[in-house]
């Protein structure tokens, strides 16, 4: 029978740990009776932007159109279980969406799974995210135009940056759910702490039927989760480094590849931004609508909902960085960075000559007419 499973992310749910798994085990996957279609590991996201030409507009590359009807192509020729995962998917229209799943009508059933994760890890999560793709609001700014959204219908944002358009999980399902029936949509939460076992790697690959064993291949696990003093010294660094100032290819490439990605996640780093006192009463009250909602619309929950609950009296009141904190981190980044930093070019030693004997040559001239000055002045 030929199955077609839709993972559409959220966001910031372990989506990026889990695509480079399977695609390190797509052979043993195949083996296991489950394709993970596309000819690069790229190829799911550009299927996902390209749905949606107006959302991702600077993301649909010409080169990669062909990567979605590929990827069908694959799935049609496969006579069993097939998966498409990005969670670019979750912002896609319910037309989108159902232009999405009429591509797959080879298929004998179309399944939809959702990786949900709690308010108080995803609000930080989603805020150091925006700051490191070159935003500069506060967490507290963020927080507060994020509550303000809440259960509105507008899912337009400013300088903050998007949150409900990728993580209303009750109205991205229901959006699914007018083309997937209900019993075929499955919200997998993610586990506060990993249990062996029941990790969210087991809990995805349980919705497919695959057994964990059967993809053995690791990847390496990376914590990509900056300090509270980190993430508000690049915040600060933001105010001077804005599009005005520097494009975002140079942004990008220097401060996301290199100061992010190889100075700042090297070591050793403190606990991210948390929440205060009153931003989890809110969160909790949020949530709480949230998996109230989610529950009555009876789909397949794999873990618990209990997991997306937030604890309103869990931790210390989180406190911002002192300006000193932010120092240290910021200087913590330069010295970092002067370590791996490329020498720069040296002049060839003929150049070097060159300009010292045109200095030689300026200075006498110099001393010359320094001369001649002198001597008039004399008489």
């Amino acid at each position: 029978m030929s199955v077609v499973y839709v993972h559409i992310g959220l966001p910031k749910t372990g989506t990026t740990h889990l695509q480079d798994r399977l695609w390190r085990n797509r052979d043993h996957a195949l083996a296991a009776g489950l394709l993970y279609p596309g000819d690069a590991i790229d190829d799911h996201f550009h299927a996902a932007a390209h749905l949606q030409p107006d959302r991702y507009l600077d993301w649909v590359d010409p080169e990669h159109k062909r990567a979605w009807p590929t990827m069908v192509a694959q799935m049609r020729a496969w006579p069993g279980t097939s998966l498409v995962s990005h969670e670019l998917l979750a912002t896609a229209t319910r037309a989108q969406i159902a232009e999405f799943v009429g591509a797959l009508d080879f298929a004998d059933e179309v399944h939809v799974i959702a990786t949900v994760r709690d308010l108080a890890r995803q609000l930080p999560s989603a805020w150091q995210e925006n700051v490191k793709n070159q935003r500069r609001g506060t967490f507290d700014e963020f927080v507060d135009a994020v509550a303000a959204r809440a259960g509105s219908a507008d899912l337009s944002h400013g300088e903050e940056g998007p949150f409900w358009e990728f993580q209303d999980y009750v109205r991205i399902l229901d959006d699914w759910s007018s083309v997937v029936p209900d019993e075929h949509i499955h919200l997998v939460t993610v586990p506060a702490a990993r249990t062996p076992g029941d990790g969210l790697w087991e809990r995805f690959l349980g919705v497919l039927g695959v057994d964990p064993v059967a993809l053995a291949e690791p990847i390496e696990s990376a914590n990509s989760s900056l300090s509270a003093s980190q993430a508000e010294f690049l915040r600060q660094l933001n105010d001077r480094l804005q599009p005005t100032d520097v494009e975002w290819a140079r942004y990008e490439r220097i401060v996301k590849g290199e100061l992010i990605g190889q100075v700042m996640f090297a070591g050793e780093r403190a606990a991210p931004q948390g929440l205060s006192t009153d931003q989890r009463r809110w969160a909790a009250e949020q949530a709480e609508v949230m998996t109230s909602a989610v529950s009555a619309r009876g789909y397949d929950v794999v873990g618990s909902l209990a997991e997306l609950a937030v604890d309103s009296r869990a931790g210390a009141d989180a406190r911002p960085p002192t300006q000193q904190e932010v120092l240290d981190a910021a200087l913590d980044a330069l010295a970092g960075w002067v370590k791996i930093a490329p020498m720069p070019a040296t002049p060839p030693r003929w150049e070097s000559a060159a300009r010292n004997t045109v200095r030689k040559a300026r200075r006498r001239a110099v001393g010359v007419r320094n001369r001649v000055r002198q001597r008039r002045a004399a008489r």
